[in-house]
């Protein structure tokens, strides 16, 4: 009667133990060390240049510089400060907005000719 139990239970079907073969921690590690340098390469990293690019355009802002704000505004550079620039519209409207607010800086054509 006992054999009639033990042939019954789960995995006593033959007689024999299975074991599952899985990777373990090993893989595991492997596979978190792997997307978290994906992470760092795919999003980190260009995220970086972007701001050390953006940093640069900023210490070379000067009097007389074009430039694009993130609201769309153009307008020429008058007066650079600690935190803003003060920058004149089309319609000679002066504005004081900071440095973070900046898009782009347009180079007219005749400075980029002397500069280069």
């Amino acid at each position: 009667m006992p054999e009639i139990v033990y042939a019954a239970a789960p995995g006593a079907s033959n007689g024999t133990a299975t074991t599952s073969t899985s990777g373990g921690w090993g893989s595991l590690l492997f596979m978190l060390i792997f997307f978290i340098a994906i992470f760092y390469f795919l999003i980190i990293l260009p995220q970086r240049r972007r701001e050390k690019q953006f940093q640069q355009m900023l210490s070379q802002l000067k009097r007389g510089d074009t430039v694009v704000t993130i609201g769309g505004i153009v307008g020429k550079v008058i007066d650079i400060k600690k935190d803003t620039v003060k920058i004149k519209t089309a319609n000679a409207t002066e504005l004081e907005i900071t440095k973070r607010a900046i898009s782009t800086v347009i180079k007219e054509k005749a400075q980029e000719s002397q500069e280069g």
